[in-house]
């Protein structure tokens, strides 16, 4: 199914912003700042929601929002301590740049909301993100090697699960929720890491796989 009218432009738009931008910033911050300062960074994005959600789809920000978010922050950063090592400005940037834009993107996939099929409008956006990243990659990497059978199982793993069906989901949440409610609930990203963190650690099998 290929986009159609309006959606050929949304699907530009919303494949920068929730992936090709998203992707490389995250990736560049993640290279620059300890996991603990990068997981509190990402605690801008609830709040942000908040107020964007407020400006664009004049969705008023409840108190109760407002106090699980500011809750929500403290939480993540009593979970993930104080950060190790020096903290590089321009990875806290980059890191506030891809919430920013991330959460640009989720605000307008609820605005633009028409009933076009979610999987065809997902897929429109990753394939346009990855478009978009292709020309940079070959310029900055070059032509990657033939990964191996573990690389290749590793990246399906990452580009069908984490990547195809975990949009889809977030999608449908924008879609089904209240963009604040949304927000909030991806302050569940931080813990969910730390207790597959803590998971990995503990069974010897899974980290040494």
């Amino acid at each position: 199914r290929l986009p159609h009218g309006r959606w050929w432009w949304r699907s530009v738009v919303l494949g920068l912003l929730n992936v090709g931008a998203f992707f490389v910033l995250t990736t560049i911050s993640a290279h620059l700042l300890p996991s603990s300062v990068a997981t509190v960074t990402t605690t801008a994005g609830p709040i942000l929601m908040i107020f964007l959600a407020w400006a664009i789809l004049r969705e008023r920000p409840t108190a109760a929002a407002l106090a699980g978010a500011g809750m929500g922050i403290l939480g993540v950063v009593l979970l993930v301590g104080a950060a190790a090592g020096a903290i590089e400005p321009l990875g806290v940037a980059t890191s506030l740049g891809a919430m920013a834009l991330s959460s640009i993107g989720a605000i307008l996939s609820r605005k633009w909301s028409d009933g076009t099929p979610l999987v065809a409008s997902t897929a429109w956006q990753l394939i346009v993100g990855g478009l978009l990243l292709l020309p940079l990659a070959l310029v900055v990497e070059g032509v990657p090697a033939v990964p191996t059978p573990v690389q290749f199982a590793a990246y399906a793993w990452i580009s069908i699960v984490a990547t195809g069906i975990a949009y889809v989901a977030w999608i449908t949440g924008l879609r089904a929720l209240p963009a604040q409610r949304v927000g909030i609930v991806g302050l569940l990203n931080p813990v969910t890491g730390v207790l597959l963190g803590t998971l990995v650690g503990v069974l010897p099998g899974i980290g040494a796989t």
